[in-house]
């Protein structure tokens, strides 16, 4: 079943720009890369972009990847020219100080670097605590008429970080959150022949504000069983006891039993762990009191559907240096596949 994946798209896919709610232009690639290979394609009300590959079953599939990204979105320019922002998904201000971001416009993206206050003009008081996000701005480095020319508040702006691979066989970009579940999602829509199940592939939108997207286009989708395709915490790192950890990068894909929205019914987690047994793919539990993602949304659909959420490990989550393992990449695809192509009878 395994096939070798060509991670230049996620390459080109990581750095496309498309915070929640403004997932245009990440749409319009996928619209490119999969319609020869959908029998229908078509974008709902809200933004989702849904292809449709036809099954011999007469049972439905959903699989569903977000294709939203945290980022920020302009609220003030000031008498100077500095943008202030708030963010858009759940960003941790820590990790945004002495960045770069691309503020997009109407005429065109706009380098900008976040700073704040220098060290060696505060107080030790000061220093001593996480600089809070309404002490960040983005210089673009233009006097404020050329700002105010170009800027607009309500434009968006996304994290500047190249794709990168490193060490053995990692990748560390921007917006592996959730890129790296559209080229899973990609890769596995191309793959299928004659697949047991139809397979309504959901590229959805507005996750990261609330599972939004998931929520309409699952509820236009009469689906038999749904699998929700994203990335979870690794917590695999110093500091963390093992005991704590979600995930390990390099560890398998992640299967769901438990987070704070969803548990997977066990009828469906034991056959997905028994295929990962049987097809030698690896896989690891994962288990998170914290956070969710598109399955919350998607197995509370009408009168339910059952659902779990597979998930691929990454480290600095929500950050421009997220990073995550091919391999894990390579097992979180082979799963998928199996499933739509073969069915998942339980």
């Amino acid at each position: 079943m395994a096939h070798k994946l060509d991670f230049s798209l996620l390459k080109t896919l990581t750095e496309l720009p498309g915070i929640s709610g403004r997932e245009g232009v990440v749409a319009n690639c996928l619209k490119e890369v999969l319609a020869p290979y959908a029998d229908a394609c078509r974008t709902d009300a809200l933004g989702n972009l849904i292809f449709t590959k036809k099954g011999t079953s007469g049972k439905t599939l959903l699989l569903c990847a977000h294709m939203d990204e945290v980022g920020l979105m302009v609220r003030h320019i000031d008498e100077r020219g500095f943008v202030r922002f708030v963010t858009v998904g759940g960003i941790d201000p820590r990790t945004l100080l002495a960045q770069r971001v691309r503020v997009q416009t109407k005429k065109g993206a706009l380098l900008g670097i976040i700073g704040t206050k220098p060290a060696h003009i505060t107080t030790e008081a000061e220093r001593s605590k996480a600089v809070p996000l309404t002490d960040l701005f983005i210089d673009l480095g233009l006097p404020v008429e050329r700002v105010r020319e170009q800027v607009s508040v309500g434009d968006f702006a996304v994290l500047d970080r190249s794709y990168e691979e490193f060490g053995e066989g990692l990748i560390s970009a921007k917006s592996i959150d959730n890129r790296g579940g559209v080229f899973i999602l990609t890769e596995v829509f191309k793959q299928l022949k004659n697949p047991y199940y139809t397979v309504q592939a959901v590229f959805s939108v507005q996750e990261e504000v609330g599972v939004r997207g998931a929520t309409t286009a699952a509820y236009g989708i009469e689906a038999d069983v749904a699998l929700c395709l994203d990335t979870t915490g690794a917590a695999d790192i110093p500091g963390v006891p093992a005991q704590e950890y979600i995930t390990r990068v390099g560890g398998g894909v992640g299967i769901s039993a438990l987070d704070s929205m969803t548990i997977t019914p066990k009828p469906l987690f034991d056959e997905l762990t028994q295929l990962c047994t049987q097809h030698h793919i690896a896989y690891q539990v994962r288990i998170a009191q914290r956070g969710g993602n598109d399955a919350g949304a998607i197995h509370l659909s009408k009168t339910g559907v059952p659902t779990c959420a597979l998930a691929l490990p990454t480290r600095n989550i929500h950050s421009n240096v997220e990073v995550c393992a091919k391999n894990d990449v390579q097992a979180m695809t082979d799963l998928t596949l199996l499933c739509a192509q073969e069915g998942l009878h339980f």
